[in-house]
C-alpha cells in the first residue's frame, strides 16, 4: 500500500509543480475588473449624429476567455455604451456554410447567440459578412462540394484550389443565391429582422494593381468581376421577399411599409480612404453597366428606370469605410473620402474603427487621445455639412482581444479601464476642449545597436529581446503580419543562439518598421541585413506618408546589407523605418544599427555603398503613401500596430491559446482529484485487507 500511496503522491506533487510553474500561462484566475458605472454612454452623447457600436465575438465560438459575449462584466460595458454590435466573426461564410443544407445555411451557434443577444438586449447589429475572398468555406467553389489543392482534400479558405475541381459560373451563380437567400430566410423567420439593420453584402473587392481594380478571387475567376453586381441583386430580391412573407411576425402588414424589417445593404473596404481606392469604388458603384437594360439578368426590384449600375438599379444603400488608423495618419484625407462616398450613396458607416499607438511610453496615450479627439470632431464637422455618415463601430473592446492588440487600438485596456482615449471621444461629442497633456520625457540619446541575442542588463539578469522592446512594431493596414525572434537564422558572427527578428507574412501590404522617433532632427546612419526569397527588398521613412529611401536586389538565399545615411525630419511625433518587398515572403531583420552624428562629427560609413549602388539609382524618395502592391492592397502610410488580409482589417480568425491553456491547467486540476481519489481507495482497500 505504501509503495501504490508513495507513486501516486509522487506523480501528484510532480503535476502540482508543474502546474505552480506554469500558472501565469494558463491565466485560470478570473480578471479583476474595474467598477463600470460611471462610463458615460456614448451612444447617448452621439445620438444627434450617428450610432455608435462595437465589434464583439461570443466565447463559446473560440473558446476565447477575452471574447465579450459570455462575459457579464464586458456585456453590460457594451449594453450601457453603444447601441449596435458587429459580429467579429461569428456571421462570415466560412462557419455559416453548409453543403448538406437545402439553403446551403446553417447558422454558426455563436452567431445565432450573438443575434439573439443583441434583440434581448434591444441593440442593433450590422451583419457582417455575406460575401468575401478570406474565411470562406472552399467546398463553396467546388464540384459535389468537395475542394481540393493540389489533388488532396482540403478545408482552408486560404488553400489554392485545383482548378479541375472548380466549379461552372452558372452553378455558383445559383450557390451565391441560395446562400444569400438561406441567410435572409433565417434572419426574418426566426424573428431578427428588426435587429438587423445593416448587411455588408460584399466585403474586400478591390484591387488596385488590376487593370479593373477588383480582387481575383474565387467569386471573381469562377463568376467574373459582374459577381458584385449578383450578390447586392439577391441581396434585395430576398429582403424584399421575405420581409412581406414574415410581415405579420413583425406586426406589420405585408403591402406597407417594411423598411423597418429590411437591413440597408452596404460594399465594405478597407484602405478606403487612399484616393486611388476611392475612385475604384466609386466606379463599380456608379459607373459601371453590370446589367444595362436587364440583358444580363432580369428582376423585379431592379429600378425600371435603372442603367445597369449597382447604384442606378437601385441595389446598394452605402459604403463602409473600415477606418483602421494610425495616431499619425492624415484627418482630412479621411474625411475628403467621407464625403466623396457621401456623394453617391445614401448612407456612410465607419464600420471597423480602430487607432493605433505609434508612440512608446506614458506618452502613446496622449496622443491616440489626441488623434480619436480630432477625429471625431472632424467627423461631427461633416456631419453638420451633410455627410451621410450613420453609424460608427469600434472594431473591438478591449486592447488585449483586438486583432491589433500589439498597438493598443481601443478605448479600455483587458480589465475594462477607460484609456484616454475614451474620454477624448466623449469630450469630442460633448463639443467640450481637449484638456489632455503630453507627458514630459527626456531621453538619454544613445545610438542603437540590436543584434537580438539575449544579454545582460546593468544588474547582471539576462534578457530577451522581444519586437516590443527592439522598437519593431507591424504595419499594414489591410493584412497584419506576426512579428516574433526566430532561431536559427542567423547573421550575428558567434551568436551564443543565434536569433534574428522575422516578420512572417502572407500578403504583401504585411510588413514591419522599426521606431527611431528619439532621432529626430538628427542625422543618422542606419543599418541592417536583411533576408529574404524576394528579389528586392525596400526601406523607408514612415512618418504618417510613407517616403521610400532605398532599394537593393535581394541576395539570393543570403544576407543583404541595406544602409543608408538620412536626415530625421525635426519635431516628428512618430517615425518609422519600415521594411519592404516586391513580394510576399518573409523577411528576416539582424544586426541593426542606428549611429546618430554627433556635432562636430562626419556621418558613420554607409555599409555596402559600393556593391549597392546600382540597385538603388532609380530609388527615389517620393510620396508611397498609395503605392499599389503587388497583392492588390495599398501599401500602408502608417503603422496599423492590424490580415487580414483583411482578412483586414477584420477581425482576423485569432484562435487565442489562452483557452487552450486554461482547459490543460483544469484538466490537470481534475487529474489530481482523481489520483489523490485513487491514493484514497488504495488506502481503504488495504486498510479492509488487514
Amino acid at each position: 500500500m505504501k509503495k501504490h500511496f508513495g507513486r501516486a503522491l509522487a506523480f501528484l506533487l510532480a503535476l502540482t509543480l508543474m502546474f505552480t510553474c506554469f500558472s501565469g500561462s494558463f491565466r485560470v484566475s478570473a480578471t479583476d475588473y474595474v467598477d463600470t458605472s460611471g462610463y458615460e454612454s456614448l451612444a447617448e452623447i452621439y445620438k444627434d449624429y450617428f450610432k455608435v457600436g462595437a465589434a464583439c465575438e461570443a466565447i463559446d465560438h473560440w473558446g476565447d476567455s477575452r471574447k465579450e459575449i459570455g462575459n457579464p462584466k464586458k456585456e453590460a460595458v457594451i449594453a450601457g455604451l453603444f447601441n449596435s454590435i458587429t459580429c467579429g466573426n461569428e456571421l462570415k461564410p466560412a462557419y455559416n456554410f453548409n453543403s448538406t443544407s437545402e439553403t446551403l445555411f446553417k447558422v454558426d451557434k455563436a452567431g445565432e447567440e450573438m443575434l439573439q443577444w443583441a434583440k434581448d438586449n434591444n441593440t442593433n447589429m450590422r451583419f457582417h459578412v455575406l460575401v468575401w475572398h478570406s474565411q470562406v468555406h472552399p467546398n463553396f467553389f467546388a464540384k459535389d462540394f468537395k475542394a481540393t489543392s493540389n489533388g488532396s482534400p482540403t478545408t482552408s479558405d486560404s488553400a489554392e484550389l485545383d482548378e479541375e475541381c472548380l466549379v461552372d459560373r452558372d452553378t455558383l451563380i445559383e450557390r451565391l443565391r441560395t446562400y444569400i437567400y438561406g441567410v435572409m430566410e433565417y434572419l426574418y423567420s426566426k424573428g431578427f429582422a428588426e435587429t438587423v439593420y445593416a448587411m455588408d453584402v460584399v466585403n474586400e473587392a478591390v484591387d488596385e494593381s488590376k487593370d479593373d481594380g477588383l480582387r481575383r478571387s474565387y467569386w471573381y475567376r469562377i463568376i467574373g468581376p459582374e459577381f458584385l453586381y449578383y450578390a447586392f441583386l439577391f441581396a434585395r430580391e430576398a429582403e424584399v421577399k421575405y420581409s412581406k412573407e414574415y410581415a405579420s411576425l413583425y406586426s406589420l402588414d405585408p403591402e406597407g411599409d417594411l423598411s423597418s424589417i429590411q437591413p440597408k445593404l452596404f460594399y465594405n473596404d478597407y484602405n478606403e480612404w487612399f484616393a486611388q481606392r476611392v475612385n475604384i469604388i466609386r466606379d463599380f458603384v456608379t459607373n459601371r453597366p453590370w446589367n444595362a437594360n436587364q440583358q444580363m439578368i432580369k428582376s423585379d426590384v431592379i429600378n425600371p428606370d435603372g442603367d445597369g449600375t449597382m447604384k442606378g438599379d437601385g441595389l446598394i444603400d452605402g459604403i463602409g469605410m473600415q477606418g483602421h488608423l494610425s495616431d499619425n495618419n492624415n484627418i482630412n484625407d479621411y474625411m475628403k473620402a467621407l464625403r466623396s462616398y457621401s456623394e453617391i450613396v445614401d448612407e456612410v458607416h465607419i464600420t471597423e474603427l480602430d487607432v493605433g499607438c505609434t508612440h512608446s511610453g506614458e506618452n502613446r496615450w496622449y496622443y491616440q487621445a489626441k488623434f480619436y479627439y480630432d477625429f471625431f470632431k472632424a467627423l461631427i464637422e461633416e456631419k453638420k455639412n451633410g455627410a451621410k455618415l450613420t453609424s460608427v463601430t469600434f472594431w473591438g473592446l478591449t486592447d488585449d482581444s483586438s486583432w491589433r492588440d500589439g498597438a493598443y487600438p481601443l478605448l479600455f485596456t483587458y480589465n475594462l479601464t477607460a484609456k484616454s482615449a475614451f474620454y477624448a471621444v466623449a469630450m469630442a461629442g460633448k463639443g467640450e476642449e481637449f484638456n489632455m497633456s503630453v507627458a514630459e520625457t527626456i531621453t538619454d540619446l544613445k545610438d542603437v545597436s540590436i543584434d537580438f541575442e539575449p544579454y545582460k542588463d546593468e544588474n547582471g539578469g539576462n534578457v530577451a529581446y522581444t519586437p516590443e522592446s527592439a522598437g519593431f512594431k507591424s504595419r499594414g493596414t489591410g493584412h497584419m503580419p506576426k512579428l516574433r525572434l526566430y532561431a536559427k537564422v542567423n547573421h550575428t558572427e558567434g551568436a551564443p543562439v543565434g536569433f534574428s527578428f522575422l516578420c512572417e507574412r502572407t500578403e504583401q501590404d504585411a510588413t514591419c518598421m522599426m521606431d527611431i522617433a528619439k532621432f529626430s532632427g538628427k542625422n543618422i546612419t542606419f543599418t541592417a541585413y536583411v533576408k529574404t526569397d524576394d528579389t528586392e527588398i525596400a526601406v523607408g521613412l514612415d512618418t504618417g506618408t510613407s517616403t521610400e529611401i532605398k532599394r537593393v536586389k535581394s541576395v539570393e538565399g543570403d544576407w543583404t546589407p541595406v544602409s543608408f545615411n538620412l536626415d530625421v525630419p525635426e519635431k516628428l511625433d512618430s517615425a518609422f523605418i519600415y521594411f519592404e518587398t516586391n513580394g510576399t515572403s518573409n523577411i528576416y531583420i539582424d544586426d541593426v544599427s542606428v549611429i546618430y552624428t554627433k556635432d562636430g562629427e562626419e556621418p558613420a560609413p554607409v555599409i555596402g555603398e559600393e556593391t549597392s549602388e546600382e540597385n538603388t539609382e532609380n530609388a527615389d524618395t517620393t510620396d508611397t503613401s498609395e503605392t499599389t502592391a503587388e497583392s492588390g492592397e495599398a501599401t500602408a502610410t502608417a503603422e496599423p500596430t492590424p490580415v487580414p488580409a483583411n482578412s483586414g482589417a477584420d477581425s482576423r480568425e485569432s484562435k487565442d491559446n489562452s483557452s487552450t491553456t486554461t482547459y490543460i491547467a483544469i484538466g490537470l486540476i481534475i487529474l489530481g482529484v482523481f489520483l489523490l481519489g485513487y491514493a484514497a481507495v488504495i488506502i481503504a482497500v488495504n486498510k479492509n485487507k488487514k
